[in-house]
């Protein structure tokens, strides 16, 4: 079937870069960037149509002050520093830009040599861009948070971010969760109520317009939202190709097996390849190892490996770039890296589009092809057609596919107390760790911290109402009952702040190892049950762990040994997983009828691993066990085991249940997620 390119056109006004003739939304864009002073503004304009330039260049130009960029992986970021830099040489711009993760603070920090926190690196280097006018900071969404909550080691940077920069930019929005989302516009309301902070100017860039989005920010943030999309009100001169007609193929296959079925018909893919450049999308990092791993067994070829566990440069050629989510979100694959074929899994709509997306920047006299692995009514549907447009390419996946339930109730059961823990904060200095401290007697209220006296009470009520605008009144909380939600966190119970801290990540946590990969030389921390089900490791003691890794590695190590349960040496992938399970003593929330349950810290809790090749030595797990039982489990006891829970509550096939006595457990901020998608199907059945 052929999907045909799409062209946008482009219009008779002030070229944006060299003599490149503007398109609507950068039009609109650039307008809005000089004549505004506050704005939120909507980039809506589809993939490889110039989004970045219609921000990056008056960036460039040092028109938009100090700006934090953010992404929603890593590697996206990565990709756009790139970008960005390659973007200033050619303007000849002096704007700094610096590409910033938790790992990059730590070792700035070390090189300065001096008793320095990650918060101390971040807030120099904000203060040196505002005092030269300009800067661009590429990172993500984590760094933000983290930095506007004042959860670094650094009482002065939350004020130095709100101080010192003017613009945020926000990249593939759409991607965010409804978490993610109702925080961000949270704290943005708050900055601008507050009317203390420098931030005026919001940018949001995503492929698809967000009506409910829009809406929002229109009647509750009280803020009319500009919208820059491929049209404007200047003349148009043409219309340029961005996207490539493509002929795609749909083959039947199903979650997470889509490695398996390109492994055994490996001939039927060389062959579609035709020698040109190729990615391989799929949905896990173990389906990325052996898949990868078959092609560097049987091909000459060169194999580019990108998942969260193994990162080869996606700058550098490659013939096949083998990936999963990690290279799915943006990446813009161009120059050597450009991309004419595709095979792919596609099992959500949103999933398909992004995927999809990768075939870009089309080239003359290029046939471009991809192969879709994807469920058997849209393998079945797609089949009777021959040639469409792609906006009904995207009109036939809605109608087969089902994008993953948002549960919105996650608002007032949960989303409210990060909100407030934001709040209290910054008006007491007191967050959840503070109060868990006062409350058990480790430590005393602050004397100072936290807004002035003068100033708290009026700021902590304009903070309740913010919360009961955008969190509790979809719930049906009345304005009167909102402070018996919210009493102060040190008269909050355990389970609360529990719950909170649990929040304070803003892309989710884990339990995770610290990993030495010796065949890569890679260091980093992954999954604990991905690495103990699939991988052939060590489990060591810090020490050990320390000793083993090459010198050059001992300072990168110490910056990921905090995040984790503990330590693993990494020597390859098994062919035959593991058996990971949890083990341990019955615990309250147990003995509780399902909709009665509430996510909570279970301790005693211990994972089992059971080899299925005999002669394997067994892991040692003491350490490990040993730092989960003190730290505790946050979890949510589901009566049923995960594969039926998930049926049964319609989760989506990424959220991680691990089997548990005769049920299961949702870890982490999946125990929220899930808790939610519980009593959202008993509120269902109660209704009339």
């Amino acid at each position: 079937m052929i999907v045909e390119g799409l062209s946008i056109p482009r219009y008779d006004a002030e070229p944006l870069l060299d003599s490149f003739l503007p398109y609507g939304h950068q039009v609109v864009a650039r307008d809005t960037i000089r004549n505004h002073d506050e704005f939120f503004l909507f980039v809506t304009a589809p993939t490889g149509s110039g989004k970045t330039d219609s921000w990056a260049i008056p960036a460039l130009s040092g028109n938009l002050g100090v700006v934090i960029a953010l992404y929603p992986t890593n590697a996206l970021a990565e990709d756009q520093f790139r970008t960005l830099s390659s973007l200033r040489n050619h303007l000849k711009s002096q704007t700094p830009i610096e590409f910033i993760t938790s790992k990059t603070l730590g070792i700035i920090r070390d090189k300065a040599g001096s008793r320095m926190t990650r918060g101390d690196v971040l807030e120099d280097l904000l203060r040196s861009m505002f005092r030269s006018g300009s800067g661009i900071v590429v990172t993500n969404p984590d760094i933000f948070i983290y930095a506007i909550k004042n959860y670094y080691y650094n009482r002065y940077l939350s004020s130095a971010l709100k101080s010192f920069v003017t613009t945020v930019v926000f990249d593939e929005f759409h991607l965010y969760d409804l978490r993610q989302r109702d925080l961000i516009l949270f704290i943005l309301h708050d900055l601008l109520s507050s009317g203390s902070a420098g931030i005026r100017k919001f940018i949001f860039l995503s492929a698809t317009p967000e009506p409910s989005l829009l809406s929002k920010i229109r009647d509750v943030v009280e803020v009319q939202p500009i919208v820059a999309d491929v049209f404007c009100d200047r003349p148009v001169v043409d219309e340029r190709l961005i996207l490539p007609e493509v002929d795609i193929d749909f083959r039947h296959g199903k979650r997470f097996l889509t490695g398996e079925s390109i492994i055994a018909h490996l001939d039927d893919i060389l062959e579609f390849r035709e020698g040109f450049r190729t990615a391989v999308i799929l949905d896990s990092a173990i389906e990325v190892e052996r898949v990868s791993e078959t092609l560097r067994n049987q091909t000459d070829l060169e194999i580019c490996e990108v998942s969260g566990f193994r990162k080869d440069r996606i700058d550098e050629p490659f013939d096949i770039l083998v990936g999963n989510k990690a290279v799915e979100v943006g990446i813009d694959f161009k120059g050597d890296t450009a991309i004419q074929r595709l095979v792919f899994s596609g099992n959500t709509v949103s999933e398909f589009l992004q995927r999809f997306g990768r075939l870009r920047n089309p080239q003359p006299d290029v046939r471009y092809r991809a192969l879709c692995y994807a469920p058997g009514g849209v393998v079945q549907h797609f089949s009777g057609y021959e040639r469409m447009p792609r906006q009904e390419l995207e009109n036939g996946l809605r109608r087969t596919m089902l994008d993953p339930r948002v549960f919105e109730n996650f608002r007032w059961r949960y989303g409210y107390l990060e909100a407030w823990e934001y709040i209290y904060r910054n008006a007491t200095g007191i967050g959840a760790r503070e109060a868990q401290a006062i409350r058990h007697r480790r430590a005393f209220p602050p004397l100072q911290g936290g807004v002035p006296k003068d100033v708290r009470s009026n700021y902590l009520n304009q903070g309740l109402g913010l919360i009961y605008l955008h969190y509790l009144k979809e719930g049906g909380v009345k304005p009167q009952e909102i402070k018996d939600y919210l009493p102060k966190l040190e008269e909050m119970g355990d389970a609360h702040l529990d719950i909170i801290e649990e929040l304070g990540n803003f892309r989710g946590s884990e339990l995770s190892l610290a990993y030495y990969q010796v065949r890569t030389g890679n260091i980093g921390t992954y999954n604990l049950f991905f690495l103990l089900r699939w991988a052939d490791l060590e489990v060591v003691d810090r020490r050990t762990f320390l000793r083993r890794i090459p010198g050059g590695k001992v300072v990168e190590a110490k910056e990921v040994l905090d995040r984790a349960v503990g330590c693993a040496i990494v020597h390859g992938m098994n062919d035959h997983p593991r058996r990971v399970s949890l083990d341990g003593a019955r615990f309250p929330q147990m003995d509780e009828a399902e909709a009665s349950r509430r996510p909570g810290k279970a301790l005693g809790i211990h994972p089992v691993v059971r080899s299925q090749d005999q002669g394997e030595r067994p892991l040692n797990l003491v350490d490990v066990s040993e730092e989960i039982g003190k730290r505790g489990l946050f979890c949510r006891y589901l009566s049923h085991s995960g594969f039926i829970s998930k049926r049964l509550y319609d989760l989506d096939d990424y959220t991680f249940l691990m089997n548990f006595k005769d049920g299961s457990l949702a870890l982490g901020i999946d125990a929220l997620y899930v808790d939610c998608a519980v009593h959202d199907l008993y509120q269902r059945r109660e209704r009339p």
